[in-house]
């Protein structure tokens, strides 16, 4: 059986307005608005795009830089993180928190059981208490 053939001039007329179809398309898709613009990252010499990748303090590598804890919130295994502090001396804060009531100060932490000035001064920069006080020690982040 034999495909009849198309009528004169209707293949020339689909073409044309597949192509025109095409070109408004197009054109549409140029002249509305696409959104907000991005905003161009600007990367200081020195520094990494990767930025949000976690960045560890080199004195104490279980903290996260710029990264505080607050003594009254945190879990035995975040406590652990801090310098110096295993999982006997976070249990240790922890039962502490719980017996006094929490801490009132960032120094109440020298009360706990095998927690001395050596120690305090490691941790200061990483610790707070109900999420504010007085800095002590070296800004973590610098």
């Amino acid at each position: 059986m034999k495909r009849p053939a198309w009528p004169a001039g209707r293949l020339e007329k689909l073409t044309i307005l597949l192509t025109a179809a095409f070109a408004a398309v197009t054109l549409a898709w140029f002249l509305l608005p696409q959104g907000e613009p991005a905003v161009p990252t600007v990367v200081e010499p020195g520094h990494s795009l990767r930025a949000a990748e976690p960045v560890e303090t080199p004195d104490a590598p279980g903290i996260l830089e710029g990264e505080v804890l607050d003594l009254n919130t945190a879990s035995e295994e975040d406590l652990t993180r801090l310098p110096g502090i295993g999982e006997k001396r976070a249990a240790d804060i922890a039962a502490w928190r719980e017996e006094n009531g929490g801490f009132e100060t960032e120094e109440d932490l020298m009360e706990v059981s095998g927690i001395g000035e050596g120690t305090y001064d490691r941790v200061a920069p990483y610790i707070t208490v109900n999420g504010e006080g007085e800095r002590h020690g070296a800004d973590p982040g610098s």
